[in-house]
Formats: C-alpha cells, structure tokens, sequence
C-alpha cells in the first residue's frame, strides 16, 4: 500500500504515463470483449433458434400421436391450439399458426409467424417498422417477423425471423444491415440458421 501513497507524489510526467498506460490497454481490451459479445450473442440466438424447433417438433408429435379427430388441421397442446399444414396422415402436419390463424399454408401471413415465435420462446417480436417503436420498450430479444414467399408454383412460404446484430458494446443498432437470422418451413418443420445473405451459417 506504500507505494500508492508515494505515487501520489510523482509528477504530471508520470501521472501522463500511467493514463497512457491504462488507455492503451483499455483499447485493446475492447475488441476481444465485443467479439466475446458477439459470439454469445449468436450462441443464444442459435438456442432460440433451436428452441422453436423443438417446440414445432413437440406439436408435430403431439398431432401424430392424438387420437380423436375432431378437426384434421387442428392439435390442441397445453391449451393452445395450432393449425397443422395439410398432409395425408391428418393430424401429423407441423405448425404454421395458431387456432384463429391463417386457414391455409399459402395464406400465412408475418402474425401467424410471429404468434408462433411468441408461443413457442416466449420472446417480443416486431412485424413491422411502424411497431419497432413499441418492440424496443420489451425486453431481449426483440425479433422481425415476416414471411417470405419465394418464387414458383410450387414454392411453400416460409417464416423468416430477424434481429440486428450487435454492434459496440450492450447495443442494438438497427441501422446496421448484419442480422442474425433463422427461417422456419412449416411444411416440413424444418428451421435453419442462416446468414443475411440467405445462405445457411
């Protein structure tokens, strides 16, 4: 403890010194704490991203395994009701809205998505610009849903989710164009992680 007190009485020089000192190993400790930022933010979306499937899985099964049929397209789960996408085993469809959702696959429109993603991670979603406003207020993670229509007779709609990607340090800046995204087919059940571009990660 000494030697603080006997530095108290060291010159501008050194006192100069010991900011440089301080500040230069502050900046190089910032890059590898934002890139250990960036890599947890990506873990956790990737577990979100995991974590719908599982549950798309759990309603697929729940449907194949139900007995009764009281509405092909419909399985209840936990008291909430999903509408399958039609298949030839009736009730063994996955997902792709809910009860009061759209009434076919070709008709599912970015609430359907982002009901599903509510439901199935209990995480805030936005589906538009005009409500990002209101998204911000809610706590992490706050997702785009929208749903993509590719091109073909006999292409399937899919959901596409998105979050901005961290940028600096405990930020979300929506202005930057690199996002984390995952895409769900509800006619297959499959849910993929891909970059922005589209292509899988």
């Amino acid at each position: 403890m000494r030697w603080i007190f006997r530095f108290r009485e060291s010159s501008a020089a050194q006192w100069a010194l010991l900011t440089a000192i301080i500040g230069i190993v502050v900046m190089a400790a910032i890059p590898a704490f934002e890139r250990v930022m960036q890599f947890a933010d990506q873990v956790e979306f990737r577990y979100l991203a995991n974590a719908f499937e599982g549950s798309a899985k759990n309603v697929h099964l729940r449907a194949a395994l139900k007995n009764e049929i009281k509405q092909k397209d419909i399985v209840t789960v936990e008291d909430v009701s999903f509408r399958l996408n039609p298949t030839d085993n009736h009730q063994q469809g996955f997902p792709f809205a809910l009860g009061n959702g759209a009434k076919t696959l070709t008709a599912i429109r970015a609430e359907d998505c982002g009901a599903l993603l509510e439901q199935f991670t209990d995480q805030s979603y936005w589906l538009g610009d005009k409500l990002q406003a209101a998204a911000e207020q809610i706590s992490q993670p706050k997702i785009r849903a929208i749903v993509v229509k590719d091109k073909g007779n006999n292409a399937q709609p899919y959901c596409r989710f998105e979050r901005p990607a961290r940028a600096g340090i405990w930020s979300d800046d929506t202005s930057i164009s690199a996002r984390h995204v995952f895409a769900y087919y509800p006619a297959t059940g499959r849910v993929e992680v891909l970059r922005e571009t589209g292509e899988v990660k």
